[in-house]
């Protein structure tokens, strides 16, 4: 009789990837902005567009306050049906420096050339998120044939 062991070289690889996955988002979640600095999120979306019924963030990005996202924005937005929504959550009484964040960002998409959404949240802290999705809906036909 061959014994052969529960589990392979696969498995376990597949644990130590997940475990340092799980480890890397952790202390991406807690990284805390430089000195001198608040950490602010930001999520950007296209006004005029209707939402698909289910869709997925492609990217997301949670800038510090003051951080230019513009160069992200035109990395990251490569189809016209992707639009970014900026999320802007705001502590007690810190909502008008959250709206100006705010309105910073959507400043730089607009010059990025990319659709953006501004969302206002209160919140316990002060935290900015960009993300982007498909929240278009494509034009009618392809590239191809109308």
């Amino acid at each position: 009789m061959i014994l052969r062991p529960t589990s392979g070289w696969q498995t376990i690889t597949a644990d130590l990837a997940l475990i340092l996955f799980l480890i890397t988002a952790q202390a991406a979640g807690n990284a805390s902005a430089p000195t001198g600095q608040e950490e602010s999120p930001t999520v950007i979306a296209a006004p005029d567009a209707q939402a698909p019924v289910a869709s997925s963030a492609l990217a997301l990005h949670r800038p510090v306050r003051g951080e230019e996202v513009r160069e992200w924005l035109i990395a990251t937005v490569t189809d016209e049906r992707q639009v970014a929504t900026i999320s802007v959550g705001y502590a007690p009484h810190r909502r008008v420096e959250a709206l100006a964040e705010g309105e910073r960002l959507m400043a730089e998409a607009e010059a990025a050339g990319v659709a953006a959404r501004l969302i206002a949240i209160p919140n316990r802290k002060d935290e900015v998120a960009i993300s982007v999705d498909y929240l278009r809906m494509p034009p009618a036909g392809t590239s191809l044939a109308p």
